[in-house]
């Protein structure tokens, strides 16, 4: 058996399936060209080889671990390049992992515990990213100059012990590293997805509903501080210790469980740790009809609020005791067609978007009360219209707020359609109402990172930037791992351009675009930011990429049109948006 020492590099597009499901022709064809004119010529620059590729991955080995990172950035860097043009939705990522290791070789190929940390690396790395091990920055260190940031010990799945890794940033503006968030003074708790042990993909969107209703129930407690849905979920499917997620969130307890469907009947698993000392508070096993899964729900819940804050008064209690779905199904459908809707969002996927509207409306069609399928109808039209997408922004507006407006006659406490019917009315230039809409929203879930984002944008937007973006920061803190926190960086650059604080909004804009380099609104605040630096080459460059992937939005803001609130602030951004246009023409 013969062996060497290797730096093994795993490169890996991401979403592969989901684009070629989409137009199949298209991402085959694009993928091949990033692999034959950005990979593979990066590889023979540095020395290395492509051991193998499998379509929509590759593996590649190099002598050296320095020129096999210098070699990943000029992948990095040449795949930005080459996407530069193209909508976000259909723009080939690529995600890599880096080790060094003793390998074993076999004829041209090479195998062993080595290649699988690579491969297990660039699982865990962003769009984009670079994740090195720990054996990988030693290696390079005083070589290149390169900022990291230390990500901690990992568990890597199918890997014994916990690694360190390391990721590779640009030179954008990072924020602070933060390898252990302070505790909160309120009790503090994450409840992870549950597992599907039936392993039956139709199953998911109830398996994970469950987390999703218990998160949302326990964020309604001004008394806890609860992580968001998004941060605890980037942990589904993966094997995790406890005690590193919550080292990683910042919290004390940590809810996880599993759920078993068979039929109509589903048997759900709970426990609750204390992640400090490593106990369980209580464990729960439920044998429960689907239909009465709200009431196991709202006992996990309760069982929750009693064993981490006993003090909790009656009168939030009894916030639990809310209005149930009258049909299952509706509620289940309209449980796939949220889920459908914030992907859309999060893709920029008009035809998604379409899609989790027909599904809501199904739900509503069985029945009418359904108040998830009329919260995800507000959501998605206010999509459209906020995006210029699908029906003109007027219809999308009206049908934004007729439905949020429906929802919320159904049920004063759903603080969604508060959200989103207040969003809608943001775009409609109804500022009172709107801000009334998610002030109202954030009383009744203090907690939920969308609420206080929308809050946060209102005020900063109306000129409060010091409430506005203490709610910012307090959404970036609930949801540290969020795959969505360019939304927050986006409100944070907007409202430094409001004070003028232009630097300030430079990074924050840079954060934003690095999560989400194709998102209008963070590149239209950042060229804003630029224009008042007097920095107009990168203004103007930030301008030619917003003509580039969402024109009518440019020239709706060109012709006058402002989500901000004050005469002057509207007056300065139009004029130097305008000094950026034509220095971009």
């Amino acid at each position: 058996m013969k062996r060497r020492l290797s730096a093994i590099v795993s490169a890996d597009v991401v979403g592969f399936s989901r684009m070629v499901e989409a137009d199949e022709m298209r991402t085959l064809t694009a993928v091949a060209g990033v692999f034959r004119n950005v990979v593979e010529p990066a590889v023979t620059r540095h020395g290395g080889r492509v051991v193998k590729t499998a379509g929509d991955s590759a593996l590649m080995e190099f002598e050296s671990a320095v020129e096999a990172v210098r070699c990943a950035v000029e992948i990095q860097a040449g795949v930005q390049r080459s996407g530069a043009p193209i909508p976000i939705e259909r723009r080939v990522q690529i995600r890599i992992g880096i080790n060094v290791a003793d390998v074993v070789v076999e004829g041209d190929d090479i195998f062993g515990d080595g290649v699988n940390i690579a491969a297990r690396l660039q699982s865990l790395a962003e769009a984009g990213g670079i994740l090195l091990s720990d054996r990988v920055r030693e290696d390079i260190e005083g070589k290149i100059e390169l900022p990291l940031i230390d990500l901690g010990e990992r568990r890597l799945h199918n890997i014994m012990r916990p690694l360190r890794a390391w990721a590779v940033v640009d030179d954008a503006p990072v924020p602070p590293v933060q390898p252990q968030l302070t505790l909160p003074a309120r009790p503090s708790i994450a409840v992870l997805p549950f597992d599907n042990l039936g392993h039956n993909p139709s199953d998911d969107a109830f398996v994970d509903g469950i987390c999703e209703d218990v998160t949302t129930e326990l964020s309604r407690f001004s008394s806890l501080f609860v992580i968001a849905r998004n941060s605890a979920f980037t942990y589904k499917s993966r094997a995790v210790d406890v005690r590193q997620v919550a080292r990683e969130l910042g919290v004390r307890y940590v809810l996880e469980g599993s759920v078993r469907m068979s039929g109509k009947r589903a048997r759900i698993n709970a426990q609750l740790i204390d992640a400090l000392s490593g106990g369980h508070l209580w464990a729960e096993r439920y044998d429960s009809v689907v239909e009465d899964v709200f009431d196991v729900q709202e006992d996990i819940t309760r069982r929750i609020v009693a064993a981490v804050a006993p003090e909790v008064e009656a009168a939030e209690v009894a916030i639990l005791r809310r209005a149930r779905p009258a049909n299952f199904n509706a509620h289940e459908r309209a449980l796939r067609a949220w889920a459908d809707a914030s992907q859309a969002y999060v893709r920029g996927d008009s035809r998604l978007r379409d899609h989790a509207i027909a599904q809501a409306e199904e739900a509503l069609r069985l029945d009418a009360s359904c108040g998830r399928a009329l919260s995800t109808l507000a959501f998605a039209y206010w999509q459209h219209a906020n995006f210029r997408t699908g029906l003109p922004p007027e219809e999308a507006i009206a049908r934004a707020i007729e439905h949020g407006s429906r929802a919320l006659e159904l049920d004063r406490g759903n603080y969604m359609a508060r959200v989103y019917r207040g969003a809608a009315l943001w775009i409609a230039q109804k500022f009172d109402e709107a801000l009334e809409d998610m002030r109202d929203a954030w009383q009744q879930n203090p907690n939920d990172v969308s609420t206080l984002i929308a809050l946060g944008w209102a005020e900063v937007a109306s000129g409060d930037t010091t409430n506005g973006t203490r709610r910012l920061r307090e959404a970036l803190r609930i949801s540290p791992r969020d795959p969505q926190q360019y939304n927050a960086y986006t409100c944070l650059c907007a409202g430094a351009f409001v004070d003028a604080d232009y630097a300030h909004g430079v990074e924050w804009g840079n954060l934003g675009k690095r999560q989400q380099p194709g998102y209008a609104p963070i590149i239209h605040y950042l060229a804003l930011n630029y224009a008042g630096l007097g920095d107009m080459t990168h203004a103007a460059a930030e301008i030619a990429q917003l003509r580039r992937i969402a024109p009518e939005w440019l020239e709706q803001r060109l012709a006058g049109f402002s989500a901000l609130v004050r005469p002057a602030d509207r007056a300065r951004s139009l004029e130097l948006l305008r000094k950026a246009a034509d220095h971009a023409a």
